[in-house]
C-alpha cells in the first residue's frame, strides 16, 4: 500500500496487495457514498452520481440490491445461454460471411452486451442502438462536460418514458423493468427516480465494460496459440481460460474510491479519517503469491470486486465471454490476427481497458 495522487492530483492510498485488497473492499470503515459525494468531489474524485446504486452505503445500498439481486443469480443467467448462445452465432456467422477478414469489436464484442442487457431489462430491440451510442459517449473521458449531460438527460428522459410504457401493460413481463416496477407500485420500495437512476446504472454497468472485456479476452486467445490449441482440444477448459483472462487482462483496473470514516491501522501505515483508498485490480491480480504459476489458468482474482459492492452481473459477463471464445473456436475458421500487437488500435481517453477494433483474417 502507498500513498500517490491521480491525475486530478487528488492524493490517495493504493492498494495492490490481492489480501489487503479484500479486507478493505469488504470492511465497512471505508466508505463509498462519502468518496461519492462533496468530501470527494471536493478531492477531485470523480465518480458516479451519489445516487447511483454504486456510491451507495449500508442499508440503503443492501436494499436496492435485494430489488434486483435475484435478476442476476448464477441460476437465473443459466437460463440465457440458450439466447447468448444464438446471438454469437448469428454475430460471427455474419462475420464469416464477409470474409476472408472481419473485425471482432463491431462484429462481435460491442453488439452482443448491449443485445443481451437490453433483454434482460426489457428495452426493446428497436432501441438498443441509441442505449449503446449514448453509453459509450458517457465512458469516454476526452469528451465534453456538455456532450455528457445532454447524453445523460436523453437517457433519462427515454428511461422515464419507457417505464411509463411498461406500466400501462395489461401483463408485465420477467423483464428488470417490470420486476422493478412491480415493487415500486405494489409495494412501495422505490421510487420512479430510483428506478430510473438504478436501471441506468445497470445498464451502463453492464454494456461497456463486457464490451472492452470480450474484446480483451478474444485479444489474449488469438495471441497465445498455446492456450487456444488447448481450449479446441479441451472445450471444458474454456471458462476456466475466462477466469485467466479477467485476472490477467481486466477491462477495468482500479475500483471506485472509498473514504476512511474513522482512522484506521493497516498493513503498518494509518489511513487517517477523510483519506481515500483505491484498489490497483491489476497489481492485487498478479500478487496473489498462493497462485499455481505451474496451471495453464489461474482463475483466482478480484476483476469483479469483492464484498457489498462485489459486481451484480459477474455471471452475466462471464456466460458472454464464455460463449464469445466457444463461438471463436467453433463458428469461424481458425483466425488470427490481422495486425501486430503493436499496431492495434487502444481505446485512449476511456473509463476501461479495450479496442477499438480486433481485426482477424483466415
Amino acid at each position: 500500500m502507498q500513498w500517490a495522487k491521480a491525475p486530478s492530483g487528488a492524493g490517495m492510498w493504493v492498494v495492490s496487495d490481492y489480501h489487503l485488497a479484500r479486507q478493505i473492499l469488504s470492511d465497512k470503515r471505508f466508505s463509498r457514498s462519502l468518496a461519492a459525494g462533496p468530501e470527494g468531489a471536493k478531492m477531485g474524485i470523480t465518480d458516479p452520481s451519489p445516487e447511483s446504486i454504486i456510491s451507495m452505503d449500508g442499508q440503503e445500498h443492501a436494499k436496492l440490491r435485494r430489488l434486483v439481486a435475484g435478476t442476476f443469480t448464477q441460476s437465473r443467467v443459466a437460463e440465457l445461454k440458450p439466447f447468448v448462445e444464438t446471438l454469437v452465432t448469428e454475430l460471427l456467422d455474419d462475420v464469416a460471411s464477409r470474409g476472408p477478414q472481419g473485425d471482432l469489436v463491431s462484429g462481435l464484442a460491442a453488439p452482443l452486451p448491449i443485445h443481451v442487457i437490453c433483454h434482460v431489462m426489457g428495452i426493446p430491440v428497436e432501441d438498443r442502438n441509441y442505449f449503446a451510442g449514448h453509453v459509450a459517449v458517457l465512458f469516454d473521458l476526452d469528451g465534453t462536460p456538455v456532450d455528457g449531460e445532454d447524453r445523460s438527460l436523453s437517457l433519462i428522459r427515454y428511461m422515464m418514458s419507457l417505464i411509463a410504457r411498461k406500466r400501462k401493460e395489461k401483463k408485465r413481463g420477467a423483464d428488470l423493468i417490470s420486476v422493478l416496477i412491480e415493487a415500486c407500485d405494489r409495494y412501495g420500495k422505490l421510487t420512479n427516480r430510483a428506478m430510473v437512476t438504478l436501471c441506468l446504472a445497470i445498464l451502463m454497468a453492464g454494456y461497456e465494460t463486457t464490451v472492452d472485456q470480450i474484446s480483451l479476452t478474444i485479444l489474449d486467445l488469438l495471441s497465445r496459440p498455446e492456450k487456444a490449441d488447448a481450449l479446441r482440444n479441451t472445450p471444458s477448459l474454456i471458462p476456466e481460460f475466462v477466469e485467466d483472462t479477467l485476472r490477467t487482462n481486466p477491462a477495468v483496473t482500479t475500483t471506485f474510491a472509498r473514504m476512511a470514516t474513522e482512522s484506521v491501522e493497516m498493513a503498518g501505515l494509518t489511513i487517517g479519517p477523510g483519506e481515500a483508498v483505491v484498489v490497483d485490480v491489476l497489481g492485487a491480480n498478479y500478487g496473489l503469491p498462493e497462485v499455481d504459476m505451474q496451471k495453464l489458468f489461474r482463475p483466482i482474482h478480484l476483476t469483479f470486486g469483492h464484498g457489498v459492492h462485489r459486481c451484480l452481473g459477474s455471471h452475466l459477463a462471464k456466460i458472454q465471454l464464455t460463449e464469445a471464445v466457444r463461438g471463436v473456436l467453433t463458428r469461424l475458421p481458425p483466425v488470427s490476427l490481422a495486425e501486430e500487437i503493436h499496431a492495434l488500435d487502444w481505446k485512449t481517453g476511456h473509463a476501461t481497458r479495450g479496442l477499438n477494433r480486433l481485426l482477424v483474417s483466415w
